[in-house]
Formats: C-alpha cells, structure tokens, sequence
C-alpha cells in the first residue's frame, strides 16, 4: 500500500496530515476528489455495459449453435490427429570410407554420425570428404 492509501483509511490520520492546509486547498483537493469519482463511476459504467454486451452475445452465439445441433467442443476438439507434412530426403553432401571399406553419407544435418566424428577426430575436413 502506498502512504496516501494509509492516511486516507484512517480518519485521524487523514486529519493529521490536512490540519495545516488552508481551507482553499482543502476545497481544491474535494473538488478534484469527487471529478475523479465522478470519472471513475463513468469508467466503471461503460466497463460493466461492455461486459453485459459481451455476455449477451455470447448467449446470441450458443444460442445459433445450439440451433444448428452442434456444440462449443465441436469447434474445438483437440483429439483431431494432426497432419504431418511428408520431408523429402535430403541428399547426402558428405560421404567417407572407413578403414573397413565401408561407405558412410551424410546430409550435413542433425547429429554428426560416429564414422564421421571418427574421422574429424583424426584430422579429417569436412571440405575434404564433400561430394
């Protein structure tokens, strides 16, 4: 809480803190109170219609959907099975032999298979093994 909110629940407090104002001040500050007040209640007013409009037309809605023989969940099931989209295999852009005779390729992509960490451990490129 800040210390304008302290003093003002506290009559005495509030007094406290106003004895030395004149009174012309203490007019000027009730005025500003109650514009504020006054702007606050429009505020809270138009805050209260939009949340009734709101209501209302919701009800508006499920009423036509309800109509139609449908129901909220219907538009939004979460049990529909997504669709993946089908990759294309990437070419390979890498290819070694091993010391068996073995041919590895690789895309370049994703983790760096063992053969090929073998043979950039041991002083190989990656420029030198590109197709």
């Amino acid at each position: 809480m800040t210390e304008f909110t302290e003093i003002t629940r506290n009559k005495s407090r509030f007094r406290s803190a106003c004895k030395d104002m004149s009174l012309k001040q203490l007019k000027s500050m009730a005025n500003h109170l109650s514009e504020f007040i006054e702007k606050r209640t429009q505020e809270e007013v138009a805050l209260a219609e939009q949340v009734a409009k709101k209501h209302k037309e919701k009800q508006a809605i499920l009423a036509s959907i309800a109509k139609a023989g449908l129901t909220p969940e219907d538009f939004f099931a979460t049990d529909l099975p997504k669709i993946k989209k089908p990759h294309k295999p990437v070419a390979p852009q890498y290819r070694i032999k091993d010391a068996q005779g073995l041919k590895h390729e690789w895309s370049g992509r994703g983790r760096t298979p063992k053969a090929f960490e073998h043979y950039f451990n041991n002083g190989g490129s990656k420029n030198s093994c590109r197709i």
